[in-house]
């Protein structure tokens, strides 16, 4: 069942600072399903109110997510190559952060791609991933670590990570900011927490795409790298992709932990309606945007026939993108950004 027909709850307060003074800046999603969507108009924090209780949530997760936006139980070929292609953009950035045989955690890894590419290079690499069908075929076709479950049945050791990856999964958690202390416990002193989602700010997409009914959340640099303040993490650095679709945040364990107190951001929510406001269809239409993504799209296409008539399975597949990294010289992702691919 989707989750724009499951029943919901009145949210208490902000995620970020408590506040419960709310701006609603959306009322459909996408697919022009009912979906109200709220600013805190201390922080500009936003976020989907009402919502699905916690085993509602986990329950689409666990069984319903992945069906609903890939119409498949466990990734076909293609989905496999393009999400390949998305770890590759993603391995540039992690690269820097990572020694050799470093011990790395994908949070919410979806068919394994990015961790089967990370033990390729010679990483300690494990996932978790909510959805059963994701898992299974990242445990029993690509043969690699992956958990079962959610943050609440994740097995962990204690400092035992340098480095864990939340890639599009911060947006779909009830509660961010406990899952990021959760996540700062599993790594060690100097440890780094990476985690990209959905920039709020962005304009590379029609304005009535921007709220998604599986996003609870939706973040700009500011108040993602507060949620890592408020998690006992300090903040190494907070940047948006090329095209503005997606906003990181790098953040560190310190040796002793501070959590930062719920706080407001100073300008932070008249800045995300100045952008909201003004980021109209018609102010879409006379941008590059809505041209230059179609041919994008096409290209993609095209590489990814070319890549799936070579090979027979998706760990032959992956394997030949591991090894594309291993060769920089050959390696190129034809200037399409990270972001960009994400959106496939």
């Amino acid at each position: 069942m989707p989750l724009h027909a499951i029943s919901t709850t009145p949210v208490e307060h902000c995620e970020l600072c408590h506040s419960t003074h709310f701006t609603e800046v959306g009322s459909k999603d996408r697919d022009g399903q009912p979906l109200r969507t709220v600013m805190c108009e201390n922080c500009g924090l936003v976020f989907s109110d009402p919502r699905p209780n916690t085993a509602q949530i986990d329950d689409f997760y666990r069984e319903g997510y992945r069906v609903a936006y890939k119409q498949a139980w466990q990734p076909r070929l293609k989905h496999t190559y393009r999400a390949g292609r998305v770890a590759q953009g993603r391995m540039r950035h992690l690269m820097p952060l990572l020694v050799p045989g470093s011990s790395v955690l994908d949070f919410g890894s979806g068919g394994g791609e990015l961790v089967f590419i990370l033990r390729e290079l010679g990483h300690d690499a494990r996932g978790i991933e909510p959805n059963i069908g994701y898992a299974e075929y990242s445990r029993d076709v690509l043969g690699i670590p992956v958990q079962i479950g959610g943050f609440a049945e994740a097995r962990v050791q204690p400092r035992s990570l340098d480095l864990v990856t939340l890639f599009h999964v911060a947006e779909h958690l009830e509660h961010p900011v406990e899952a990021f202390k959760q996540a700062a416990q599993w790594l060690r002193v100097g440890g780094k927490l990476y985690i990209e989602v959905p920039n709020v700010e962005s304009r590379c997409i029609w304005p009535s795409s921007r709220f998604h009914q599986a996003h609870l959340y939706n973040f700009n640099a500011a108040t993602l790298a507060q949620a890592g303040r408020r998690a006992g993490l300090s903040v190494v650095t907070a940047f948006t992709s090329e095209d503005g679709g997606n906003v990181t945040a790098v953040f560190e364990k310190p040796e002793t932990s501070v959590e930062a107190a719920p706080s407001p951001l100073a300008d932070n929510a008249d800045r995300i309606a100045r952008i909201l406001r003004d980021h109209t269809a018609l102010a879409h239409a006379f941008t590059t945007h809505p041209y230059t993504r179609p041919i994008q799209k096409l290209r993609r296409q095209w590489d990814e026939r070319q890549a799936i008539a070579r090979s027979s399975d998706g760990k032959t597949l992956l394997q030949h993108l591991a090894r594309e990294i291993q060769r920089p010289q050959r390696h190129s992702l034809h200037g399409t950004t990270t972001s960009e691919l994400a959106m496939v």
